[in-house]
């Protein structure tokens, strides 16, 4: 279930607690590190979309250079999503390995909605906030760097917080918002991702020997999305600055996931013109 609605934007938001174990977010500032809110001096988060595979033997390598850019920028500023798509990096081995090596599905319906979008063909490769570099929204890692550089810390035209999040009983509950910081023009979409970290499995990589890894860490790994592969409708051809929306879903946390204390929520707001992402925020259920 969901529900959004718009109202004007306020900037000091008071925090409503709910009931069991949840997870608030502290009362907001005006800064690029704090919970949300905005004013002049809030800066663009950047998404790197990591398309991978546990049978690309050249992912990990791609993963480590995603590790190396968040402790560079910091994992708030720089938010990486790892989404195992494709056809034979991707799937479960087929017939089954008999030491049931490979076996585990990684594959979301909207990952593989994306690969398909965007005619992935190789891996690994990924997309910085979906905009374009030298000509192309699909970048080979060696390029990750550079594009990240390009727009990260800009001033952004939108702030994305999460006013609660809350776990229990098999069901996740939360409240997104997104204030509009200056007038804007054309169609928005927000969506919202739920991840997992630190997933022990099988992972093939030619950096290690033997190169067929069992207990490889799957970082930020692509669980479900909440509102569908492409999200919800945010800005219906133009907003306002000032205006703020608010989005509530409730729904049971997807099967696939192990360990809920490991997850984050990511929300994102992108053009549906050009699928560039203008403001991304990520929520841990365990800050």
């Amino acid at each position: 279930m969901k529900h959004a609605h718009l109202s004007k934007f306020i900037p000091a938001l008071a925090v409503s607690l709910l009931l069991g174990c949840d997870y608030v977010d502290q009362p907001l500032d005006t800064g690029s590190g704090g919970n949300g809110g905005g004013g002049d001096d809030v800066v663009r988060r950047v998404l790197l979309e990591d398309i991978t595979g546990h049978l690309c033997n050249n992912c990990p390598a791609a993963a480590q250079i995603a590790a190396q850019l968040q402790g560079v920028y910091g994992s708030e500023e720089l938010v990486v999503v790892a989404i195992h798509a494709g056809d034979y990096f991707s799937e479960p081995a087929n017939p089954p390995n008999g030491d049931g090596s490979y076996s585990t599905n990684f594959q979301t319906v909207a990952g593989n909605e994306y690969a398909d979008t965007w005619s992935i063909s190789f891996l690994p490769t990924g997309m910085v906030s979906r905009r374009l570099f030298n000509n192309s929204i699909t970048l080979s890692e060696s390029a990750w760097g550079s594009a990240v550089a390009e727009i990260i810390g800009e001033p952004a035209d939108l702030e994305i917080w999460f006013e609660s999040l809350d776990y229990q009983g098999g069901s996740i509950e939360t409240t997104v918002k997104v204030a509009v910081l200056n007038d804007l023009a054309g169609d928005h979409n927000l969506t919202v991702y739920l991840t997992e970290d630190h997933i022990i499995d099988w992972q093939y990589d030619n950096q290690a020997s033997p190169p067929n890894v069992p207990d490889y860490e799957h970082r930020h790994v692509l669980r479900d999305n909440l509102n569908g592969t492409w999200g919800e409708v945010a800005v219906a051809g133009a907003a306002s600055a000032g205006d703020t929306l608010t989005f509530t879903y409730t729904r049971p946390i997807a099967a696939n996931v192990l360990e809920p204390d490991n997850c984050s929520l990511v929300a994102y707001v992108y053009n549906t013109t050009t699928y560039e992402v203008m403001q991304v925020r990520e929520r841990k259920f365990q800050p």
